[in-house]
């Protein structure tokens, strides 16, 4: 800039960015040493304040810029065409329905996996395959009541073409009334057997209780609203068999299929059975029960056996499962299938699952630098009860329990009916030390709601699924599934009931981390110490 004559009268002060000039004539009596510690207090003082702010004020604004080019680059990854203008609280909370919206997908394509070779899409309920492994593992497997009913349920006069749409309609209906029916046993089998034909089996059932339930059945399925557009009053016919453990599964069907062809002969919604007259074990009433398990309790005549786990990647033993049995006051030797309803019954299944804990838990701890960690079936009754909760609260207090040395396994099935109840309680379980597995995976084809909110070490597989896997495509894309499925969170996937080396051999192509059964092991009297296996 040019100043005017006489600019030597001026005085120059330079603040920051500016260069400023003072007309000396103004400020009249003054020395200029005064000029020269004011030019210094501008430089000294404010000129640092100066570029402090504008320094602070050149970061914020790159932060502005650079969290509005991350609100636009999410916009953009969620596919979200927001306008200029919109709030950047609205824009995230569509990031958040689309992430909760992609999250339920996910499930949804996991559960869809699992169970692409096992169900039956139309009537979302098991397939043929589903159901002749579950019929082998009861026929076969000393674990499950060894006696029950298998009814063949067909419809009358199937409808092909466009009309196929109504005998749709009506097997969807005769499901919903079957599952009510089915809700009543504690273990039961449903699926399609053929296009027109439904298949229960229900466990446990005597001569008498069959019939009657094959009565009900049919009276309640031919008064059906479902039924109500048919002409005639022959809407279907009920064949039923008794079976017992040790038969094939080719008689039962075939069994079954005879008596359904006698109940078409006897007329229309018929139903007719072939009843085992000795398929059910010497009976025994409840106070004998009760009386019996109480003593048995005092006695300790409740034996501990130890079916161990074994990992095909390390070839050792991960864990062991215990198996328990009763001797009875007159020298049986009676599996857990059978007396474990009677505890049930008795209301005694709480103080059977604090024994058999406190048993295992001083054998873990014998040495504990070499013990192979213990899982050990509780109830679901158990885990309801908030006194036995309590109970277990005041072993891990005293030292009785630790829970290092334990795993605690419960059914899917029965998590899936009492998930709600069970949720915080086995969380809180866990955070305690306890693992978590949850077994019998593949009996039941439920959407598996829990495996993103629990934090499980493992899953088990149910002895059906493994049985001839190696011959069963269906069932190698079910484990497969189930396997991807939890990858990525660090749960391992055991199969159980494994007796056949060809069975092993699949199962570890399909990612299997462990398995137990007769193919490695009979039940043991004693623990496998880790690391003392050939």
């Amino acid at each position: 800039m040019q100043l005017q004559p006489g600019a030597t009268d001026y005085l120059a002060l330079n603040l920051g960015d500016s260069l400023a000039f003072v007309d000396k004539r103004l400020l009249p009596g003054t020395d200029v040493w005064f000029y020269v510690v004011l030019n210094s207090v501008f430089i000294l003082v404010f000129l640092p304040l100066a570029l402090l702010f504008r320094r602070r004020r050149s970061a914020l604004t790159s932060e502005v810029i650079e969290l509005d080019k991350a609100i636009r680059i999410l916009q953009d990854k969620v596919e979200l065409n927001s306008r200029s203008g919109t709030a950047p609280s609205i824009a995230l909370g569509k990031v958040s329905e689309r992430i909760n919206h992609l999250l339920k997908r996910d499930q949804e394509v996991r559960h869809l996996v699992r169970v692409q070779g096992l169900i039956d899409h139309e009537l979302a309920i098991g397939n043929r395959v589903f159901f002749e492994s579950k019929l082998q593992h009861y026929l076969g497997d000393v674990s499950e009541v060894a006696y029950g009913a298998l009814y063949i349920i067909q419809l009358s006069h199937p409808e092909p073409g466009p009309a196929g749409i109504k005998q749709l309609t009506r097997l969807k209906g005769c499901v919903d009334i079957l599952h009510g029916m089915a809700a009543a046993y504690p273990d039961t089998v449903m699926a399609r057997l053929s296009d027109n034909d439904l298949v229960l089996l229900v466990a446990g059932l005597t001569g008498r209780e069959m019939e009657k339930l094959g009565d009900r059945m049919a009276t309640l399925l031919s008064r059906a609203s479902c039924f109500a557009d048919c002409t005639g009053q022959d809407v279907l016919h009920i064949g039923y068999a008794g079976y017992q453990r040790d038969q094939t599964s080719y008689q039962i069907l075939s069994e079954a299929d005879m008596a359904l062809k006698t109940a078409q002969l006897h007329g229309p919604n018929a139903a007719y059975g072939f009843v085992q007259q000795d398929s059910k074990p010497p009976a025994k009433g409840s106070v004998w029960w009760r009386s019996e398990l109480n003593k048995a309790l005092q006695e300790h005549r409740f034996t501990l056996s130890f079916q161990p786990v074994f990992s095909w990647q390390d070839s050792d033993v991960l864990q062991h499962e215990v198996l328990v049995r009763l001797q009875s006051s007159d020298g049986q030797n009676i599996p857990a299938a059978i007396f474990l309803p009677m505890a049930h019954n008795c209301g005694l299944t709480g103080q059977l699952d604090q024994h058999v804990l406190l048993k295992t838990a001083k054998l873990c701890a014998v040495d504990s630098r070499t013990y192979s960690r213990c899982s050990v079936n509780i109830s679901i009754q158990s885990l309801l009860e908030p006194q036995w909760c309590d109970w277990l609260d005041q072993m891990l207090l005293s030292g009785q329990l630790e829970p290092q040395q334990l795993a605690l396994e419960i059914s899917e099935h029965h998590l899936l009916k009492h998930y709600k109840q069970l949720k915080s309680r086995l969380i809180k379980l866990h955070k305690a030390g306890f693992s978590l597995i949850v077994d019998q995976i593949g009996l039941v084809i439920d959407n598996a709601i829990y495996v993103d909110e629990l934090p499980l070490e493992s899953v088990k597989l149910h002895p059906s699924v493994v049985r001839n896997i190696n011959q069963h495509l269906e069932q190698q894309l079910f484990v497969r599934g189930l396997v991807s499925g939890y990858a990525g969170k660090g749960v391992k996937v055991i199969a159980t009931g494994v007796e056949l080396e060809e069975e092993w051999l699949t199962l570890q192509k399909l990612g299997i981390a462990g398995g137990q059964g007769f193919y490695f092991s009979q039940p043991l009297n004693q623990i496998i110490a880790q690391g003392q296996t050939q």
